[in-house]
């Protein structure tokens, strides 16, 4: 049987894509399967997805295509309604696209995917094929002319599906179709490579686009309501979106900064999933809820609002999660409670969590939509007189579940970090033919003074599927010639060129015992760190530390006129009676302040930031003052303090502190503006990971 289906934008990301690609891996095991995305805005596809499965699309949009600006793409579509979301992007060029690939389609079965391709579907596929309609959005979401004009069209389909069994009937009652049955299929979910958490870590983990129907607010201020009772724990939520500042205010308003952070888009997710203890998921309304299941098949137990559908059908309260109150903190903060408290109930209910969200494997619900074809068909057979049914699936012992990629450059590599301080990589790539592949990292030098290449090596193991596994491992002694400095992760043969490969699944939740280790008992030796991360381009890198001795924040605290920093010192000296801290003028005209550190036990030091000091003798609008600690004071060499030890590469996002202002105790007489009015003092992290602060008048 060939299935084909047609999506907005297979090139982007979102749950539907991310869903509508489990399904079709899950089908293509035994079917010829193809993705027809109407748009295409990219070069390549954000999730991965297996050269098994034919992906093209009918209206390309790239920088210099020439269906840009092409004739009728100024005037509007016939066929999709005015109230629809995605009205805007299309036009009569598109209908013509559209139209003329599902009458031309060689598909036995073609699937929509939301309501306005639904209609295409309905109104304009050829009589040999099936149409099935895929709703992923809450029936009664949909805008009121929409659902009249589904009502009129959709009678032309074979079948229709939603993601819950709730929205079905909801859809039944509220937008009935003649002879045509509305059935639930959930979202699929693979099951993860990473090893589920086991529920020791104190991590709160969410995840989602950045919008109000997700309602972190009501999360981040129930967390609030725990912070004291749980000073240990923390909230990590990922995800980007128009919200991210108001909630990073809310974080500032609440005191939460260094607690409660925003960890932006992260990809793949399941890394960060299985470093939490518990998930929670606070949305006013889910179509479904993939991120319940991703955090269930992660080994996590989900605390979630009972909002109208989704999540009542996937959590099975008291069991594998809680189901709260939707729309109360209250609710959220009880549900909380109760697993930050209980370790062995946080265990229990993650083991339930990876049992029952079995059930959403994608293998599972693959099933469920052959039957839904095949009883489509039969209907179809015994209502029209010549309809053939599509062949049954191939039959084959050599089909494989999973297909090696055409080239290693479409390959991903996943990093596993240990507790031994060793990175494990691993990519499964095309078969090796003549090549012999080998990781190689190379040096990306910020100074000009690039280090010698590191071939890692590399052991090769042959897949059933045709491909090859490569692993190779690094090890701590490696940072001796790594040294500090940012590396690519590359694949070389002696028959070609480097290839920087695309990072995979980054599993570093070991540093975050590493950190909690380094904090508590700081080494009396140099300090060592090695942390995969990618880059936007979604390449994989390596951030490499190596220093003699290193400062470490572990703590800003901003209030009451005041800027309080906690760290610890790493290395061969110890912090000596009398030991100071230094803020010092970047640029040109410098200028050091210091005050006395407050030392406590193991390397660990307090130290309050001379604002005030700073304030009266500005000489810029915008001036920026780097921290050191001087362990020795009678020793002037300095130590930089950083915020650098982190299982996660963004800490200057994740860690936003917010501007204490301050009015000046001194008139300056250098100061181009006098400090009347306040004066704004923000500590930050920089890029690198240096802590500094920003003084500015505006």
């Amino acid at each position: 049987m060939k299935i084909s289906f047609l999506i907005n934008n297979i090139y982007g990301i979102g749950g539907t894509n991310r869903t509508v690609i489990n399904l079709a891996e899950a089908l293509s095991v035994h079917h010829d399967v193809e993705i027809v995305s109407v748009f295409r805005r990219a070069n390549t596809t954000k999730f991965e997805i297996s050269p098994r499965i034919t992906v093209r699309a009918l209206v390309d949009l790239r920088p210099g295509s020439s269906d840009r600006g092409a004739a009728g793409s100024k005037e509007p579509s016939e066929v999709v309604p005015r109230q629809e979301e995605f009205y805007a992007q299309y036009s009569r060029f598109t209908d013509e696209r559209i139209i003329r690939e599902l009458k031309k389609t060689d598909a036995d079965v073609v699937v929509g995917t939301r309501p306005s391709l639904n209609l295409f579907v309905a109104a304009h596929t050829r009589d040999g094929a099936l149409r099935v309609a895929q709703e992923h959005m809450t029936h009664l979401a949909i805008p009121p002319a929409v659902r009249a004009e589904m009502a009129r069209v959709y009678p032309r389909l074979d079948a229709i599906t939603t993601v819950t069994e709730a929205d079905a009937r909801s859809f039944m009652e509220n937008t009935p179709i003649p002879g045509i049955s509305v059935v639930g299929i959930p979202n699929s979910v693979p099951q993860p490579t990473v090893e589920p958490s086991d529920c020791t870590r104190k991590i709160v983990v969410s995840a989602g686009r950045m919008h109000r129907i997700k309602r972190y607010d009501l999360l981040i201020r129930a967390f609030a309501g725990l912070a004291e009772e749980f000073p240990d724990w923390q909230l990590r939520i990922y995800g980007d979106g128009g919200e991210a500042g108001k909630l990073r205010a809310l974080v500032t308003e609440l005191g939460l900064n260094g607690r409660a952070l925003l960890m932006g888009g992260f990809s793949p997710i399941e890394s960060e999933w299985a470093k939490g203890s518990i998930a929670a998921v606070t949305s006013s309304a889910e179509s479904f809820g993939m991120t319940l299941v991703e955090a269930m098949r992660c080994g996590l137990p989900v605390v979630s609002t009972d909002c109208p559908v989704g999540p009542r059908e996937i959590l099975r309260d008291g069991e594998d999660g809680f189901l709260v109150p939707n729309g109360e903190v209250e609710g959220i903060t009880w549900g909380l409670r109760r697993l930050m408290a209980d370790e062995p109930l946080r265990r229990a209910m993650g083991e339930a969590a990876l049992r029952n969200a079995a059930r959403y494997d994608p293998a599972a619900v693959a099933d469920r939509y052959v039957k839904l074809f095949e009883d489509a068909a039969r209907r179809r057979a015994a209502a029209v007189r010549g309809y053939r049914a599509p062949a049954g699936p191939r039959k084959t012992a050599a089909v494989q579940t999973t297909v090696p990629p055409t080239v290693l450059g479409a390959a991903t590599v996943n990093v596993t970090a240990d507790g031994a301080g060793w990175l494990h990589f691993s990519t499964d790539g095309p078969g090796e033919g003549r090549h012999r592949w080998q990781y190689v990292l190379r040096h990306k030098s910020s100074d000009g003074n690039r280090r010698p290449d590191l071939p890692l090596r590399t052991s090769r193991a042959h897949l059933d599927n045709g491909g090859t596994r490569y692993t190779a491992a690094l090890s701590p002694a490696s940072l001796d010639e790594l040294g500090d400095g940012r590396w690519q992760v590359t694949m070389r043969s002696p028959k070609s060129a480097h290839v920087h490969m695309k990072a995979g699944l980054r599993d570093t939740r070991a540093l975050i015992d590493a950190r909690g280790r380094l904090v508590g008992r700081p080494p009396a030796g140099p300090i060592t760190w090695n942390l995969p991360y990618a880059q936007p381009n979604g390449r994989l890198m390596l951030r490499t530390v190596l220093r003699e001795e290193h400062a470490e924040c572990t703590g800003v605290e901003i209030g009451d006129g005041a800027i309080t920093l906690r760290g610890v010192l790493c290395g061969g000296r110890r912090i000596e009676p009398g030991a100071l801290f230094v803020v010092s003028r970047r640029g040109r005209y410098g200028k050091n302040f210091t005050v006395p550190v407050q030392v406590l036990g193991r390397q660990a030091f307090r130290a309050e930031v001379p604002v005030r000091r700073v304030v009266d003798h500005r000489l810029e609008r915008w001036e920026d003052w780097d921290w050191w600690l001087q362990p020795d004071p009678l020793d002037r060499h300095k130590v930089r303090v950083c915020h650098l030890l982190e299982d996660f590469p963004d800490v200057k996002g994740a860690y936003a502190y917010p501007s204490l202002p301050l009015v000046g105790d001194e008139t300056s007489e250098y100061a181009v503006v006098h400090p009347v009015r306040p004066v704004w003092v923000r500590p930050y992290c920089s890029a690198s990971g240096a802590m500094a602060m920003n003084v500015v008048d505006r």
